[in-house]
């Protein structure tokens, strides 16, 4: 019997049809085909996302928003003893006596570890040329957690992150009243 006309659209619209396995590799826009930043961070970072979509949606976000913490971050303070020690990558001419509000409990070994576990942008410091260990003097209060991937746009590059941060919840002025400094080393 051979179907023909409405009876053979019927068929089609009720006949199951096997899905097709999702796709594992970049979709080919132009974001994904001209930026291997964006290649880099699909390998390591589609698996978190329900679909295609949904991963590229969270791609352009961090693009834009370009926040310290992963997206899944939780503010997390807590009071620093007494005694904790930190490091934090510096740039010329940034006194020691005037740290950012960023730093780690990880040891830094050199400027492309800086870059590519603790994410830091070009943009943000253009150069590093040293690290200066402090020791908490006073309880400091900190949000603390892991490193969120970054987009570089010198590059572009993909910074994974991954590193151990802590973000010093004082303003910049009384950050020394909590830390002294330990010891400061020169890094490539």
């Amino acid at each position: 019997m051979k179907l023909t006309g409405p009876a053979f659209a019927f068929v089609l619209a009720f006949t199951p049809v096997a899905a097709s396995p999702q796709p594992t590799a970049a979709p080919a826009t132009p974001i994904a085909t001209a930026n291997a930043a964006h290649t880099a961070w699909w390998a390591g970072q589609r698996w978190r996302y329900r679909d295609d979509a949904a991963a590229e949606e969270a791609y352009r976000a961090l693009a834009v928003r370009q926040s310290p913490w992963p997206e899944w971050h939780q503010i997390h303070v807590v009071w620093l003893p007494r005694g904790t020690r930190i490091q934090m990558a510096l740039s010329p001419g940034q006194p020691t006596d005037r740290p950012g509000a960023f730093a780690t409990f990880d040891p830094i070994p050199d400027v492309a570890w800086v870059r590519r576990i603790l994410a830091v942008k070009v943009a943000w410091k253009p150069a590093i040329d040293r690290v200066v260990t402090y020791e908490v003097a006073e309880p400091l209060p900190a949000d603390t957690g892991t490193v969120g991937p970054q987009i570089d746009e010198a590059g572009p590059t993909y910074l994974p992150g991954g590193g151990s941060q802590l973000e010093m919840m004082t303003i910049a002025a009384d950050r020394m009243r909590y830390l002294r400094i330990v010891d400061v080393r020169p890094i490539r």
